[in-house]
């Protein structure tokens, strides 16, 4: 369990701003230390405000809501009201639900709730006329990237797998360095049930 973090004065000001009067504010970061989220409560409601851990992440999340997000279902995704560059932070509502990890389901529950999730994600991904050309360019690095880190990941997992696994996971990122330019698409790059 972490520590509460505070809200910073800052980002308080500036979601008044936008939001009007804060009466509560609590912290619902994930228990690592880049994770900074607070749900605010307002006068229209709640609604989060994040901050992204670098620059890189606050860019590709502010596009996504900017751009992916509103052609998703209404009600499935948070809606983006502002973002404060500087801070690297974003102010979102609420979306109406509750996790799925703290549901009892059954297992023909839990194969339609992923179902229903797959078919979200495939939209969320687009095509690939809905990137630019330096969104391709970034693609072909980031499958650079994982090539370059199976290596690591090998390390890391140490004897947590067995001789022939290891093999598995560098058949598979040569391949992959192999297969040249692949069809590009949005990517959630965190899609879990927590989510």
């Amino acid at each position: 369990m972490s520590i509460p973090k505070p809200l910073p004065p800052v980002l308080s000001e500036w979601a008044e701003e936008v939001v009007g009067p804060v009466q509560a504010v609590r912290d619902v970061s994930h228990d690592r230390p880049n994770s900074r989220v607070w749900q605010l409560t307002c006068g229209t409601g709640r609604v989060f405000l994040k901050v992204a851990p670098t620059p890189t992440f606050y860019v590709r999340e502010t596009r996504a809501y900017r751009e992916a997000a509103p052609a998703l279902e209404t009600g499935t995704v948070p809606r983006l009201l502002e973002t404060h560059a500087q801070q690297q932070s974003l102010l979102l509502t609420q979306v109406p639900g509750r996790n799925v990890q703290t549901l009892a389901l059954t297992p023909a529950q839990q194969r339609a709730v992923h179902r229903q999730a797959g078919r979200w994600l495939r939209r969320f991904h687009g095509s690939p006329g809905d990137l630019t050309p330096t969104d391709h360019a970034d693609a072909v690095s980031e499958v650079a990237h994982a090539v370059r880190g199976a290596e690591a990941h090998l390390e890391s997992a140490g004897d947590l797998i067995g001789k022939e696994e290891h093999e598995i996971v560098r058949e598979h990122a040569t391949e992959l360095a192999r297969l040249g330019p692949l069809p590009g698409g949005y990517a959630h790059g965190d899609f879990q049930e927590l989510h």
